[in-house]
Protein backbone atom coordinates (compact mmCIF):
# COMPACT_ATOMS: atom_id res chain seq x y z
CA UNK A 1 0.00 0.00 0.00
CA UNK A 2 1.41 3.53 -1.45
CA UNK A 3 1.81 6.07 2.06
CA UNK A 4 -0.83 7.88 -0.65
CA UNK A 5 -3.59 5.42 -0.59
CA UNK A 6 -2.96 4.91 3.22
CA UNK A 7 -3.25 8.09 3.83
CA UNK A 8 -6.82 8.23 2.17
CA UNK A 9 -7.95 4.97 3.82
CA UNK A 10 -7.32 6.01 7.69
CA UNK A 11 -9.30 9.21 6.65
CA UNK A 12 -11.92 7.35 5.58
CA UNK A 13 -11.69 5.73 8.82
CA UNK A 14 -11.54 8.61 10.96
CA UNK A 15 -14.72 9.97 9.22
CA UNK A 16 -16.63 7.65 9.79
CA UNK A 17 -15.94 7.26 13.43
CA UNK A 18 -17.20 10.98 13.69
CA UNK A 19 -20.24 10.47 12.31
CA UNK A 20 -20.73 7.54 14.24
CA UNK A 21 -20.07 9.36 17.14
CA UNK A 22 -22.26 12.49 16.61
CA UNK A 23 -25.33 9.81 15.21
CA UNK A 24 -24.92 8.03 18.91
CA UNK A 25 -24.80 11.56 21.15
CA UNK A 26 -28.45 12.48 19.50
CA UNK A 27 -30.48 9.26 19.35
CA UNK A 28 -29.27 7.81 22.42
CA UNK A 29 -31.28 7.68 25.76
CA UNK A 30 -29.89 9.80 28.89
CA UNK A 31 -28.29 7.95 31.13
CA UNK A 32 -30.18 8.51 34.68
CA UNK A 33 -27.62 8.23 37.70
CA UNK A 34 -28.47 6.01 40.65
CA UNK A 35 -26.87 4.78 43.73
CA UNK A 36 -26.80 1.02 41.19
CA UNK A 37 -23.67 -0.28 39.73
CA UNK A 38 -23.05 0.67 36.00
CA UNK A 39 -23.81 -2.25 33.91
CA UNK A 40 -20.25 -3.36 32.05
CA UNK A 41 -21.34 -2.98 28.65
CA UNK A 42 -22.49 0.56 29.05
CA UNK A 43 -19.20 1.33 31.09
CA UNK A 44 -17.05 0.07 28.09
CA UNK A 45 -19.45 2.60 25.83
CA UNK A 46 -18.83 5.69 27.50
CA UNK A 47 -17.48 7.19 30.47
CA UNK A 48 -19.74 7.77 33.70
CA UNK A 49 -20.08 11.37 34.12
CA UNK A 50 -18.64 13.14 37.59
CA UNK A 51 -20.41 12.72 40.45
CA UNK A 52 -23.29 16.02 40.82
CA UNK A 53 -23.06 18.03 43.52
CA UNK A 54 -25.68 17.01 46.40
CA UNK A 55 -27.61 20.23 45.83
CA UNK A 56 -28.31 19.70 42.29
CA UNK A 57 -29.62 16.58 42.64
CA UNK A 58 -33.09 18.36 44.46
CA UNK A 59 -35.07 19.03 41.81
CA UNK A 60 -36.19 22.90 42.09
CA UNK A 61 -39.92 23.59 42.02
CA UNK A 62 -41.16 24.73 38.31
CA UNK A 63 -42.12 28.25 38.42
CA UNK A 64 -45.30 29.62 37.35
CA UNK A 65 -45.78 31.72 34.41
CA UNK A 66 -46.72 35.03 34.78
CA UNK A 67 -49.28 34.58 31.83
CA UNK A 68 -50.76 31.76 33.70
CA UNK A 69 -52.23 33.52 36.29
CA UNK A 70 -55.90 33.84 37.14
CA UNK A 71 -57.06 37.50 36.50
CA UNK A 72 -57.19 39.16 39.37
CA UNK A 73 -61.13 40.69 40.18
CA UNK A 74 -60.89 44.70 40.41
CA UNK A 75 -61.47 45.99 44.02
CA UNK A 76 -64.91 47.03 44.23
CA UNK A 77 -64.15 50.44 45.46
CA UNK A 78 -62.26 51.18 42.08
CA UNK A 79 -64.06 52.39 39.39
CA UNK A 80 -62.92 52.89 36.02
CA UNK A 81 -62.50 56.18 34.38
CA UNK A 82 -65.92 57.29 33.84
CA UNK A 83 -67.86 55.06 35.93
CA UNK A 84 -69.27 51.69 37.30
CA UNK A 85 -69.97 49.16 34.45
CA UNK A 86 -73.41 48.42 36.81
CA UNK A 87 -75.78 50.60 38.92
CA UNK A 88 -75.09 47.02 41.47
CA UNK A 89 -71.65 47.59 41.02
CA UNK A 90 -71.63 51.20 42.33
CA UNK A 91 -73.78 50.02 45.21
CA UNK A 92 -71.47 47.67 46.14
CA UNK A 93 -68.31 50.42 46.44
CA UNK A 94 -70.49 52.32 48.74
CA UNK A 95 -71.02 49.65 50.71
CA UNK A 96 -67.22 48.43 50.91
CA UNK A 97 -65.99 52.19 52.52
CA UNK A 98 -69.03 52.60 54.37
CA UNK A 99 -68.35 49.09 56.13
CA UNK A 100 -65.09 50.36 56.83
CA UNK A 101 -66.87 53.81 58.17
CA UNK A 102 -64.72 56.00 55.73
CA UNK A 103 -66.26 58.86 54.99
CA UNK A 104 -63.46 60.17 53.59
CA UNK A 105 -62.88 57.33 50.64
CA UNK A 106 -67.26 57.55 50.36
CA UNK A 107 -66.88 61.31 49.66
CA UNK A 108 -63.99 60.80 47.25
CA UNK A 109 -65.86 57.96 45.70
CA UNK A 110 -69.01 60.02 44.68
CA UNK A 111 -67.60 63.10 44.59
CA UNK A 112 -67.85 66.42 46.49
CA UNK A 113 -70.29 68.23 44.74
CA UNK A 114 -72.75 65.39 45.22
CA UNK A 115 -73.29 65.39 49.11
CA UNK A 116 -74.67 68.84 49.64
CA UNK A 117 -73.11 71.26 52.43
CA UNK A 118 -76.35 71.38 54.34
CA UNK A 119 -76.16 67.54 55.03
CA UNK A 120 -72.89 67.01 54.81
CA UNK A 121 -72.26 66.90 58.78
CA UNK A 122 -75.37 64.20 58.85
CA UNK A 123 -73.99 61.83 56.20
CA UNK A 124 -71.06 61.73 57.50
CA UNK A 125 -72.44 61.00 61.79
CA UNK A 126 -74.17 58.48 60.18
CA UNK A 127 -71.98 56.66 58.25
CA UNK A 128 -69.32 57.23 60.91
CA UNK A 129 -71.21 56.08 64.05
CA UNK A 130 -71.11 52.64 66.21
CA UNK A 131 -74.88 52.86 66.76
CA UNK A 132 -75.60 52.27 63.28
CA UNK A 133 -74.50 49.83 60.09
CA UNK A 134 -75.71 48.56 57.08
CA UNK A 135 -78.33 45.88 56.75
CA UNK A 136 -76.73 42.71 56.73
CA UNK A 137 -80.07 41.09 54.88
CA UNK A 138 -80.54 44.39 52.48
CA UNK A 139 -77.14 46.37 52.27
CA UNK A 140 -79.27 48.54 49.65
CA UNK A 141 -82.03 48.65 47.64
CA UNK A 142 -83.46 49.99 44.26
CA UNK A 143 -85.92 52.57 45.25
CA UNK A 144 -87.02 54.04 41.21
CA UNK A 145 -86.05 54.50 37.89
CA UNK A 146 -86.65 56.61 35.14
CA UNK A 147 -85.56 56.92 31.57
CA UNK A 148 -82.42 59.15 32.61
CA UNK A 149 -81.82 58.60 36.74
CA UNK A 150 -82.22 56.06 38.96
CA UNK A 151 -82.59 56.17 42.52
CA UNK A 152 -81.18 53.82 45.15
CA UNK A 153 -81.26 53.57 49.02
CA UNK A 154 -78.75 52.59 51.34
CA UNK A 155 -80.32 51.09 54.26
CA UNK A 156 -78.83 51.16 57.98
CA UNK A 157 -80.03 50.12 61.16
CA UNK A 158 -79.12 50.14 64.77
CA UNK A 159 -76.31 48.11 65.43
CA UNK A 160 -76.76 44.60 66.22
CA UNK A 161 -80.30 44.48 64.66
CA UNK A 162 -81.46 43.22 61.11
CA UNK A 163 -84.36 44.46 59.86
CA UNK A 164 -85.96 42.86 56.62
CA UNK A 165 -88.49 45.86 55.43
CA UNK A 166 -87.54 48.98 54.31
CA UNK A 167 -90.81 50.68 56.15
CA UNK A 168 -89.79 49.76 59.60
CA UNK A 169 -89.31 52.98 61.63
CA UNK A 170 -86.41 52.10 63.10
CA UNK A 171 -84.41 52.08 59.65
CA UNK A 172 -82.93 55.16 58.46
CA UNK A 173 -81.99 55.37 54.19
CA UNK A 174 -79.45 57.43 52.39
CA UNK A 175 -80.22 57.77 48.64
CA UNK A 176 -77.99 57.50 45.87
CA UNK A 177 -79.06 58.94 42.57
CA UNK A 178 -77.08 57.65 39.46
CA UNK A 179 -77.14 58.83 35.85
CA UNK A 180 -76.09 57.39 32.98
CA UNK A 181 -72.37 59.19 31.54
CA UNK A 182 -71.02 59.24 27.57
CA UNK A 183 -69.35 55.82 27.82
CA UNK A 184 -72.77 54.39 28.90
CA UNK A 185 -71.59 53.43 32.19
CA UNK A 186 -73.07 54.90 35.60
CA UNK A 187 -71.88 57.67 38.24
CA UNK A 188 -73.22 59.10 41.18
CA UNK A 189 -75.22 62.80 40.54
CA UNK A 190 -76.87 63.21 44.20
CA UNK A 191 -76.60 62.10 47.66
CA UNK A 192 -79.53 62.96 49.76
CA UNK A 193 -81.82 61.96 52.77
CA UNK A 194 -84.90 60.91 52.98
CA UNK A 195 -87.72 63.32 54.53
CA UNK A 196 -88.16 61.71 57.97
CA UNK A 197 -91.89 62.11 59.54
CA UNK A 198 -91.36 64.36 62.33
CA UNK A 199 -89.86 67.32 59.98
CA UNK A 200 -92.76 66.86 57.94
CA UNK A 201 -95.15 66.91 61.39
CA UNK A 202 -93.32 70.19 62.88
CA UNK A 203 -94.02 72.80 59.97
CA UNK A 204 -96.08 75.80 60.18
CA UNK A 205 -100.24 75.08 58.42
CA UNK A 206 -100.29 74.54 56.08
CA UNK A 207 -97.19 72.30 55.84
CA UNK A 208 -95.06 73.79 53.70
CA UNK A 209 -91.49 71.49 52.36
CA UNK A 210 -88.77 74.39 51.91
CA UNK A 211 -85.47 74.29 49.62
CA UNK A 212 -82.18 74.46 50.47
CA UNK A 213 -82.28 78.21 48.99
CA UNK A 214 -85.41 78.92 51.26
CA UNK A 215 -84.54 77.66 54.41
CA UNK A 216 -87.17 76.61 57.43
CA UNK A 217 -86.22 78.97 60.25
CA UNK A 218 -84.56 75.70 62.64
CA UNK A 219 -86.29 74.49 65.24
CA UNK A 220 -87.13 71.50 67.13
CA UNK A 221 -87.27 68.45 65.30
CA UNK A 222 -86.71 70.59 62.06
CA UNK A 223 -83.76 70.77 60.08
CA UNK A 224 -82.19 73.57 58.36
CA UNK A 225 -83.59 72.78 55.20
CA UNK A 226 -85.59 69.93 54.12
CA UNK A 227 -85.69 67.98 50.28
CA UNK A 228 -87.86 69.26 47.70
CA UNK A 229 -87.46 66.67 44.85
CA UNK A 230 -90.58 64.75 43.89
CA UNK A 231 -89.14 61.26 43.97
CA UNK A 232 -88.39 62.22 47.91
CA UNK A 233 -92.02 63.04 48.37
CA UNK A 234 -93.37 60.38 46.38
CA UNK A 235 -91.55 57.76 48.77
CA UNK A 236 -92.66 59.81 52.05
CA UNK A 237 -96.33 60.08 50.96
CA UNK A 238 -96.03 56.42 49.64
CA UNK A 239 -94.51 54.98 53.35
CA UNK A 240 -97.21 57.36 55.16
CA UNK A 241 -100.01 55.47 53.13
CA UNK A 242 -98.73 52.21 54.03
CA UNK A 243 -97.59 53.43 58.08
CA UNK A 244 -101.16 54.82 57.99
CA UNK A 245 -99.88 58.07 59.13
CA UNK A 246 -102.65 60.50 58.17
CA UNK A 247 -101.31 63.94 59.16
CA UNK A 248 -97.77 63.20 57.34
CA UNK A 249 -99.43 61.84 53.46
CA UNK A 250 -102.13 65.16 54.19
CA UNK A 251 -99.09 67.38 54.40
CA UNK A 252 -97.89 65.99 51.06
CA UNK A 253 -100.38 66.65 49.36
CA UNK A 254 -102.35 69.86 47.90
CA UNK A 255 -105.52 70.38 49.58
CA UNK A 256 -106.83 72.20 46.67
CA UNK A 257 -106.60 68.85 44.99
CA UNK A 258 -106.66 66.05 46.81
CA UNK A 259 -108.83 65.89 49.36
CA UNK A 260 -108.82 64.61 53.07
CA UNK A 261 -111.59 61.76 52.08
CA UNK A 262 -109.28 60.89 49.20
CA UNK A 263 -105.95 60.09 51.50
CA UNK A 264 -108.38 58.13 53.63
CA UNK A 265 -109.82 56.14 51.57
CA UNK A 266 -106.44 54.93 50.12
CA UNK A 267 -105.08 54.52 53.42
CA UNK A 268 -108.21 52.23 54.38
CA UNK A 269 -107.77 50.41 50.97
CA UNK A 270 -104.26 49.65 51.47
CA UNK A 271 -104.99 48.38 55.24
CA UNK A 272 -108.05 46.17 53.74
CA UNK A 273 -105.65 44.51 51.21
CA UNK A 274 -103.01 44.36 54.03
CA UNK A 275 -100.41 46.03 51.23
CA UNK A 276 -96.84 46.65 51.44
CA UNK A 277 -94.58 48.47 49.48
CA UNK A 278 -92.79 46.62 47.15
CA UNK A 279 -89.52 45.79 48.45
CA UNK A 280 -87.58 46.37 44.60
CA UNK A 281 -87.82 49.54 43.09
CA UNK A 282 -91.33 50.47 44.42
CA UNK A 283 -91.42 53.79 42.45
CA UNK A 284 -91.77 53.97 38.37
CA UNK A 285 -91.27 57.36 37.08
CA UNK A 286 -93.37 57.45 33.86
CA UNK A 287 -92.91 60.86 33.43
CA UNK A 288 -91.01 63.67 34.61
CA UNK A 289 -90.70 67.34 33.46
CA UNK A 290 -89.36 70.62 35.20
CA UNK A 291 -93.17 71.30 36.52
CA UNK A 292 -94.84 67.53 36.59
CA UNK A 293 -93.82 64.14 37.73
CA UNK A 294 -95.80 61.29 37.29
CA UNK A 295 -95.06 58.23 39.84
CA UNK A 296 -96.86 54.48 39.97
CA UNK A 297 -96.36 53.39 43.91
CA UNK A 298 -96.18 49.35 43.43
CA UNK A 299 -97.56 47.28 46.13
CA UNK A 300 -98.06 44.03 46.97
CA UNK A 301 -100.03 41.61 49.48
CA UNK A 302 -98.53 37.91 49.38
CA UNK A 303 -99.13 37.23 45.93
CA UNK A 304 -101.58 40.24 45.27
CA UNK A 305 -99.91 43.00 43.40
CA UNK A 306 -101.57 46.57 42.70
CA UNK A 307 -100.37 50.23 42.15
CA UNK A 308 -101.42 53.37 43.22
CA UNK A 309 -100.41 56.60 40.52
CA UNK A 310 -99.69 59.82 42.12
CA UNK A 311 -99.49 63.34 40.32
CA UNK A 312 -96.72 65.56 41.50
CA UNK A 313 -96.45 69.29 40.62
CA UNK A 314 -94.79 72.64 42.00
CA UNK A 315 -96.94 74.64 44.68
CA UNK A 316 -95.26 77.69 45.50
CA UNK A 317 -91.82 76.40 44.65
CA UNK A 318 -92.88 73.14 46.20
CA UNK A 319 -93.36 69.81 45.33
CA UNK A 320 -96.87 68.06 46.17
CA UNK A 321 -99.09 65.76 45.60
CA UNK A 322 -101.70 66.90 42.85
CA UNK A 323 -103.45 64.14 42.18
CA UNK A 324 -103.76 60.41 43.60
CA UNK A 325 -105.62 57.73 41.43
CA UNK A 326 -105.71 54.21 42.83
CA UNK A 327 -108.63 52.40 41.16
CA UNK A 328 -106.39 49.41 40.40
CA UNK A 329 -106.60 48.80 44.17
CA UNK A 330 -109.88 48.89 44.40
CA UNK A 331 -109.91 46.51 41.76
CA UNK A 332 -107.86 44.12 43.06
CA UNK A 333 -110.29 44.16 46.19
CA UNK A 334 -113.24 43.91 44.82
CA UNK A 335 -111.26 40.44 42.64
CA UNK A 336 -110.53 38.97 46.26
CA UNK A 337 -113.45 39.44 48.31
CA UNK A 338 -115.94 38.29 45.02
CA UNK A 339 -119.37 38.24 44.95
CA UNK A 340 -121.54 39.25 47.84
CA UNK A 341 -124.57 40.98 49.38
CA UNK A 342 -122.73 44.00 50.21
CA UNK A 343 -120.91 46.40 48.33
CA UNK A 344 -117.38 48.09 48.56
CA UNK A 345 -115.18 51.37 48.04
CA UNK A 346 -114.13 53.13 50.58
CA UNK A 347 -115.11 56.45 49.02
CA UNK A 348 -117.80 57.69 46.50
CA UNK A 349 -117.91 60.78 44.79
CA UNK A 350 -120.26 63.79 46.46
CA UNK A 351 -122.41 65.18 43.82
CA UNK A 352 -122.41 68.38 45.40
CA UNK A 353 -118.76 68.33 44.90
CA UNK A 354 -115.58 66.39 46.61
CA UNK A 355 -115.51 62.76 47.91
CA UNK A 356 -117.29 61.07 51.07
CA UNK A 357 -115.68 57.78 52.82
CA UNK A 358 -118.39 55.08 52.57
CA UNK A 359 -119.11 52.54 54.59
CA UNK A 360 -121.84 49.67 53.28
CA UNK A 361 -124.08 47.63 55.43
CA UNK A 362 -126.34 44.17 55.16
CA UNK A 363 -129.52 44.14 54.01
CA UNK A 364 -131.67 45.26 56.57
CA UNK A 365 -129.03 45.64 59.12
CA UNK A 366 -127.48 48.40 60.78
CA UNK A 367 -124.38 46.74 62.24
CA UNK A 368 -121.03 47.25 61.33
CA UNK A 369 -119.41 44.92 59.45
CA UNK A 370 -115.81 43.90 60.33
CA UNK A 371 -114.62 45.28 57.18
CA UNK A 372 -116.73 48.67 58.24
CA UNK A 373 -114.58 48.35 61.77
CA UNK A 374 -111.70 48.09 60.09
CA UNK A 375 -111.90 51.34 58.36
CA UNK A 376 -113.39 53.06 61.13
CA UNK A 377 -109.96 52.34 62.94
CA UNK A 378 -108.50 54.57 60.34
CA UNK A 379 -110.37 57.38 60.93
CA UNK A 380 -110.75 57.02 64.29
CA UNK A 381 -106.77 57.61 64.53
CA UNK A 382 -107.40 60.60 62.02
CA UNK A 383 -109.80 62.25 64.17
CA UNK A 384 -107.02 61.17 67.42
CA UNK A 385 -104.83 63.83 65.50
CA UNK A 386 -106.46 66.71 66.68
CA UNK A 387 -109.86 67.01 68.31
CA UNK A 388 -110.85 70.31 65.98
CA UNK A 389 -111.52 67.89 63.52
CA UNK A 390 -115.37 67.08 62.99
CA UNK A 391 -116.88 64.76 60.87
CA UNK A 392 -120.37 64.45 59.30
CA UNK A 393 -121.59 60.92 59.25
CA UNK A 394 -125.13 60.21 56.53
CA UNK A 395 -126.94 57.45 57.01
CA UNK A 396 -128.95 55.95 53.53
CA UNK A 397 -130.78 53.00 52.90
CA UNK A 398 -132.52 51.23 49.56
CA UNK A 399 -136.00 51.38 48.85
CA UNK A 400 -137.28 48.55 50.04
CA UNK A 401 -139.78 48.99 52.96
CA UNK A 402 -141.72 52.12 53.99
CA UNK A 403 -140.42 56.05 53.84
CA UNK A 404 -140.29 56.12 58.11
CA UNK A 405 -138.80 52.48 58.50
CA UNK A 406 -136.03 53.39 56.32
CA UNK A 407 -135.29 56.90 57.60
CA UNK A 408 -135.05 55.09 61.10
CA UNK A 409 -132.89 52.42 59.52
CA UNK A 410 -130.81 55.18 58.13
CA UNK A 411 -130.41 56.92 61.35
CA UNK A 412 -129.42 53.80 63.28
CA UNK A 413 -126.33 53.20 60.84
CA UNK A 414 -125.18 56.77 61.42
CA UNK A 415 -125.53 56.08 64.69
CA UNK A 416 -123.78 52.69 64.62
CA UNK A 417 -120.80 54.44 63.33
CA UNK A 418 -121.23 57.33 66.04
CA UNK A 419 -121.18 54.32 68.73
CA UNK A 420 -117.94 52.79 67.09
CA UNK A 421 -116.03 55.68 66.67
CA UNK A 422 -116.45 56.74 70.46
CA UNK A 423 -115.62 53.08 71.55
CA UNK A 424 -112.28 53.93 69.80
CA UNK A 425 -111.48 56.99 71.57
CA UNK A 426 -113.09 59.95 69.50
CA UNK A 427 -114.83 62.77 71.65
CA UNK A 428 -118.41 62.96 71.03
CA UNK A 429 -118.35 66.56 69.82
CA UNK A 430 -116.10 65.57 66.70
CA UNK A 431 -119.11 63.61 65.20
CA UNK A 432 -122.11 64.55 63.62
CA UNK A 433 -124.82 62.84 62.19
CA UNK A 434 -128.23 63.10 59.70
CA UNK A 435 -130.39 60.18 58.08
CA UNK A 436 -131.79 60.39 54.71
CA UNK A 437 -133.51 56.96 54.52
CA UNK A 438 -133.85 56.54 50.79
CA UNK A 439 -134.48 59.92 49.73
CA UNK A 440 -130.52 60.09 48.01
CA UNK A 441 -129.70 56.67 46.19
CA UNK A 442 -126.60 56.21 44.61
CA UNK A 443 -127.86 53.53 42.28
CA UNK A 444 -130.89 52.78 40.99
CA UNK A 445 -133.48 50.54 43.28
CA UNK A 446 -135.21 49.16 40.40
CA UNK A 447 -134.40 48.53 36.58
CA UNK A 448 -136.41 50.27 33.94
CA UNK A 449 -138.90 47.85 33.74
CA UNK A 450 -139.73 47.71 37.48
CA UNK A 451 -138.25 44.87 38.54
CA UNK A 452 -136.43 44.86 41.50
CA UNK A 453 -132.65 45.99 41.54
CA UNK A 454 -130.06 43.87 44.26
CA UNK A 455 -126.87 45.29 43.11
CA UNK A 456 -128.35 48.84 43.17
CA UNK A 457 -129.77 48.49 46.30
CA UNK A 458 -126.49 47.44 47.42
CA UNK A 459 -125.04 50.43 46.99
CA UNK A 460 -127.52 51.88 48.72
CA UNK A 461 -127.37 50.79 52.17
CA UNK A 462 -124.74 52.98 53.29
CA UNK A 463 -123.32 55.81 55.55
CA UNK A 464 -120.87 58.71 54.09
CA UNK A 465 -118.64 59.90 56.09
CA UNK A 466 -117.35 63.83 55.39
CA UNK A 467 -114.28 64.90 57.09
CA UNK A 468 -114.51 68.47 57.75
CA UNK A 469 -111.29 69.39 58.83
Amino acid sequence: MTKTNAIVFFSIIAVGLLISYFTLDRVAKPVEVTDEPVPPEVAEVTEPDPPEPEVEKTKPATPVPETRDAPVEPKVTEKKTGGFATPEMAMKALVGVIGEKDFEAFTELVGEDAIGASIKDEVKTLIESPASSLSAEKPFSEISKSATLVRWALNFEPAGESVAKPEIPNRRQLYADLETVENKSVDFKKISLPLLPDAVESLDSPPRITTAEEPVPAGPGVPADLPNDPLTIAHTFSRAVIARDFRVARALADPEKVTDERVAALMIAVEEGGFALKEDRPLVVTLSREDITWVLTRITSGEMASEFALELGQDGGDWKIGGLTFSKVLSALADQAGGGDVAYSPIVEDPSGGDSLVLYFEFDSAGVTPRGKRQLAIIADILSQGAERVIRINGHADALGTDQYNKSLSDGRAEAIRRGLIEMGVAPAQIITEAFGETKPRRPNFNPDGTDNPTGRSQNRRAEVYLDF
